[in-house]
């Protein structure tokens, strides 16, 4: 090899190690760098479906008063709440159907990026020695967010304590 070459191989080299270098401190300052909350607005929260139709764990992002509605209906006869869907979306957090008492589903916090915001979501579980209502639960909630920007989800399951008898 001439020495023209080998001389653009070893800048091409340190040109690399030194970018990887710099997106090392992106990536940990990305991480490290605490994300914006946005206010959210609890809509509707329950622990048994009204009408004891049982559905399937999920997530679901609403955008229009009709299909809120719609939705709602799935759960509870309670009447839907006047949203604003101009300036945000409805957000569903459904756990599914369980066999016991003891399960719960909630958001606990939203937060803004630059292009979304993220759902956090906790997941409860009864432990080994708790004591629950023996008869089946479908825990849920409707929540209002105000962004347009896409809603991604981050879950995460802790389990109950509870001491032997």
């Amino acid at each position: 090899m001439g020495d023209g070459v080998m001389t653009r191989i070893i800048y091409v080299l340190v040109l690399t190690v030194f970018m990887s270098g710099m997106m090392d401190g992106v990536r940990e300052s990305t991480a490290q760098r605490v994300l914006p909350e946005l206010p959210f607005v609890e809509l509707h929260k329950a622990d048994y479906t009204q009408n004891s139709r049982f559905t399937k764990k999920q997530t679901k992002v609403i955008t229009s008063q009709a299909d809120y509605a719609a939705e709602l209906a799935i759960y509870t006869t309670a009447a839907p709440v006047s949203v604003d869907f101009t300036n945000g979306r409805v957000l569903l957090v459904d756990m599914g159907v369980r066999n016991t008492g003891g399960y719960s589903i909630a958001v606990t916090s939203v937060n803004a990026t630059r292009n979304s915001v993220i759902a956090n979501i906790s997941l409860t579980k009864p432990g080994k020695y708790c004591a629950t209502t023996q008869s089946l639960t479908n825990p849920y909630q409707f929540v209002f967010i105000p962004s347009l920007d896409e809603i991604l989800i981050s879950e995460t399951v802790e389990t109950t304590r509870c001491k032997a008898f």
